[in-house]
């Protein structure tokens, strides 16, 4: 049975949000980062936002997949607002600092990207930072921090950490804004990207793919990217990250679910997850 969200609003404040739109779906939630007018430019307004769905969405058991993508064909999100950074302002609310990147909240959920535009500067780390990334045929990326006097740490650290070759994210920085554009293919045949699709299919395959990935059992899935973040965030190695992940999933086997795969398996039919 298919069940809507009506209008979504912040888990915090209860009030609608203004620079994002939320749909969920079966427990699927499209998420579009919504200042088109701005490139979908990360101001503080949309890191609290972003934010606010990070920390309620992690705990929330009417969403199990994240379809994360931009307002428009032209810009997936061009980085920080550069207005706001002018003005001393970037990613503050008052006095409070806020990051809309899902890392800081251990969001052990899978997040689809679903890149609709241009991907630059900031940008770039949902890129990275996405469990699944795919684009569509037009889409191009560039990094301009240097242009503005800043550093691209996390985003092309990030890519590189990625497998991102460094000669190409060098060459992505050192050239910042002065007019070259990796294409989404280039991305695609260096691993960055994993699919490209037409424009008017992004959003479709992306719900293809999340309507794969949740037939995979939840409580499952969310073990293993905690044992795959583990692995990265502490620089642990492989042989932690996957102890980590084998213990979360040796707690699963007093879990309904763990009965439900293998008879599901047997009877040959789509399981029926429960989270729990």
């Amino acid at each position: 049975m298919t069940s809507v969200t009506g209008q979504f609003v912040s888990y915090e404040t209860g009030q609608p949000y203004e620079t994002l739109l939320v749909e969920v779906v079966d427990r699927v939630a499209t998420v579009t980062l919504n200042r088109p007018e701005s490139g979908n430019a990360l101001n503080a307004q949309l890191h609290a936002e972003l934010a606010d769905f990070w920390q309620g969405a992690r705990d929330d058991d009417g969403v199990w997949v994240v379809i994360l993508t931009g307002a428009g064909q032209r810009h997936f999100c061009t980085g920080a607002d550069m207005r706001e950074a002018a003005s001393g302002s970037e990613g503050r609310l008052g006095s409070r600092r806020v990051m809309g990147l899902p890392w800081p909240y251990r969001f052990f959920k899978p997040i689809i990207c679903a890149l609709n535009g241009t991907a630059a500067g900031g940008g770039l780390i949902f890129v990275w930072e996405s469990h699944i990334t795919i684009a569509a045929d037009h889409v191009s990326f560039l990094e301009p921090h240097l242009s503005v006097g800043q550093v691209p740490a996390s985003e092309i650290y990030g890519l590189a950490n990625g497998g991102l070759p460094w000669n190409i994210g060098h060459r992505m920085a050192l050239l910042g804004t002065t007019g070259e554009r990796v294409s989404a293919q280039r991305m695609y045949d260096l691993g960055v990207v994993s699919e490209l699709v037409p424009a008017e299919r992004l959003l479709e395959r992306a719900r293809e793919l999340a309507d794969n990935v949740m037939q995979m059992s939840p409580l499952a899935t969310r073990a293993y990217l905690e044992g795959a973040w583990q692995m990265r965030e502490d620089g642990a190695g492989v042989s932690a990250g996957s102890n980590h992940g084998h213990a979360l999933g040796h707690a699963l086997r007093e879990t309904e679910d763990y009965l439900e795969g293998p008879r599901s398996f047997v009877e040959r039919r789509r399981p029926v997850w429960k989270a729990r």
